[in-house]
């Protein structure tokens, strides 16, 4: 029942972009409270954001859904992924984060021989785990369903207790002025951590994130290593990033989906 109120809940908010719990409660008709407590827990998982006596629908800051966004420029992220997957080696233990370029990588791991992936991406988990030669550690947490990864408290603990040779995040954008930024507070906590806790640190862009911003920071640009992403066109914009001291990786083809 629950889940069927936060559908009908979001799909107003598609509808109308804001929402009264007055209104909802007598549209759905259950109590106001009942409202608040669907609201709080949809704020938790990104799906919106609360107000007072209401909930808004930020399209600035909301992203599209998980399964939609992995068919969006999937050539340049599978260019990407060709390249990120050139950096790791037989023994390694790396840090898959969140997100659709990660699982593009993910997917050309599925045959790795002697490899250890810590991620808190369900998708990633589900898509490695009978494979023989990869060992998986799971963050555990939360659930947040609309991109299928896990947050919170357990999981953060987690990710302090470990360390790992190489850490692959991806982003919502990548801009001069905010860093890196993504769209959900529990998941950027734990990519921080791990951030600081990879000895190489490398960001999977399409040149589309750049010069965007979401709505919570991830990470300074100089917390970098490395930044795989495609062709940049902007010469003056790709110098002032360099500024940051990390290597910029432009990989062959992968052009736009139309």
């Amino acid at each position: 029942m629950a889940e069927n109120r936060k559908e009908q809940i979001l799909n107003i908010l598609k509808e109308k972009k804001s929402v009264r719990i007055l209104d909802l409660s007598k549209q759905l008709k259950v109590s106001r409270e009942t409202v608040r407590k669907d609201i709080m827990e949809m704020e938790e998982e990104g799906l919106l954001k609360k107000t007072y006596g209401g909930a808004v629908l930020d399209e600035a800051n909301i992203e599209t859904d998980y399964e939609r966004r992995r068919a969006e420029n999937k050539g340049q992220k599978e260019s990407i992924a060709d390249r990120a997957y050139q950096f790791i080696e037989s023994g390694d233990t790396i840090y898959l984060d969140y997100g659709t370029s990660t699982y593009a990588l993910a997917e050309k791991l599925v045959d790795f021989k002697d490899l250890t992936v810590v991620t808190n991406s369900i998708p990633i988990v589900n898509l490695l785990i009978h494979s023989p030669g990869v060992q998986l550690i799971i963050l555990g947490g939360n659930v947040r369903k609309n991109e299928d990864s896990l947050f919170g408290t357990f999981g953060l603990n987690s990710a302090k207790e470990i360390f790992v040779d190489l850490g692959f995040f991806g982003c919502a954008g990548i801009d001069t002025k905010s860093g890196v930024t993504n769209y959900h507070m529990g998941e950027i906590e734990i990519s921080k951590v791990m951030i600081h806790h990879s000895k190489t640190v490398i960001l999977l862009a399409d040149d589309t994130k750049f010069g965007k911003s979401a709505l919570y920071k991830t990470s300074n640009l100089a917390d970098l290593d490395i930044v795989i992403t495609t062709t940049m066109k902007d010469l003056e914009a790709e110098e002032e990033f360099l500024k940051y001291g990390f290597e910029i990786i432009k990989t062959e083809g992968g052009e736009k989906d139309d």
